[in-house]
């Protein structure tokens, strides 16, 4: 089932508020900044597949923290993924900067503090799946964080080219077949990863 969480029913001044609360209820505990405040706007579509969560965000620009303060309040333990679609964005964490831009996708584990960082309008897909699952299958994730993948070749555009038919037709895709449909976007996910080189 989709769901829809935009600020268009929000008055001006609440937005950004409204928005920081919308984000730690679809990912984990976050913080949000903004320059333009009274302006700000926004929108997420969420999917639940199985074990893995599919969004698409579309806002303006800003910044957003996952600090150590709130991974000690709220311990979720998930990486996300997030895939450029439109404009450009940076993924900071582990000592390492990844700039994304239409195509390219970096991995993030909430367990760490990351920031992302937007300079204008942007549009991305999320893939947040559960950290265990991901470690199970990947050694020393921490060495692949914050890695721009490339989304215009090999297995990154392969996933990405999944995706963006799932999030089309993911409405009349049977029950029976979303795990299996999940566990071959991660496996695709986890070929991506193996291109990057361990730092």
């Amino acid at each position: 089932m989709m769901q829809l969480f935009t600020t268009s029913s929000v008055p001006p001044g609440e937005r950004l508020a409204y928005w920081t609360d919308m984000i730690c209820d679809v990912y984990v505990q976050l913080d949000c900044d903004a320059a333009e405040r009274v302006g700000f706007r926004g929108s997420i579509r969420s999917h639940r597949l199985a074990q893995l969560d599919l969004s698409v965000v579309d806002s303006v620009a800003q910044r957003v923290l996952r600090t150590p303060r709130q991974i000690s309040r709220a311990a979720e333990d998930y990486f996300l993924v997030s895939i450029q679609t439109r404009g450009r964005g940076i993924v900071s964490q582990d000592g390492r900067d990844a700039l994304l831009q239409p195509g390219d996708f970096a991995l993030y584990d909430s367990t760490r503090p990351y920031e992302l960082g937007f300079a204008g309008r942007f549009q991305q897909m999320v893939l947040m799946l559960p950290g265990s699952q991901l470690r199970s299958m990947v050694r020393e994730t921490d060495r692949l964080t914050a890695s721009a993948v490339n989304g215009r070749e090999g297995a990154g555009h392969l996933m990405i080219s999944m995706l963006q038919t799932l999030q089309r037709d993911i409405g009349g895709l049977q029950p029976a077949s979303a795990t299996a449909v999940a566990n071959g976007i991660i496996d695709i996910l986890v070929a991506g990863l193996h291109t990057l080189p361990a730092s």
